[in-house]
């Protein structure tokens, strides 16, 4: 006999990207999945630096952070130097996927490198590729709960 288990969603997710049609896409995409109740959008990497900064401590923070490497004023790298300094409530329970239009190997090494970046992908984001990033979300939770038993 196989069970099926129903996917579980995420409550909320943070959009990092300075371009309009792109947060427009990614946002009508994860919408229409049903996986997603709440979609926030920051234009960059100080904009939703700001964003975190102004949840207190009994507020939802984002599971999912969907970031782009490219933006003005704070690009995804800069971003990742200021989130490694947050409180730790502001990041814990958080898969960041790094999301870029860029070929450059070196991109995809700075971002592997990353202890906070689970994962790199490209842009745009797919209707298919919205269960995979909510099921990477819970299987690192999973992880998370078996290093603690």
């Amino acid at each position: 006999m196989i069970d099926t288990i129903a996917p579980l969603g995420l409550k909320k997710v943070l959009l990092i990207d300075d371009d309009r049609v792109t947060n427009m896409m990614h946002t009508r995409v994860l919408s229409r999945s049903g996986l997603i109740e709440q979609i926030d959008i920051a234009t960059d990497g100080q904009d939703a630096l700001d964003y975190l900064g102004r949840l207190g401590r009994g507020d939802a923070t984002p599971e999912l952070i969907l970031l782009d490497i490219n933006m003005p004023r704070m690009d995804g790298f800069e971003f990742l130097e200021e989130y490694a300094r947050l409180p730790e409530h502001l990041r814990k329970g958080q898969i960041i996927i790094m999301l870029t239009t860029s070929l450059l190997e070196s991109d995809r090494e700075r971002a592997d490198a990353s202890p906070w970046v689970l994962r790199f992908a490209n842009k745009p984001v797919k209707a298919e590729d919205v269960p995979d990033m909510v099921q990477a979300y819970w299987d690192t939770r999973t992880d998370d709960m078996a290093r603690r038993a």
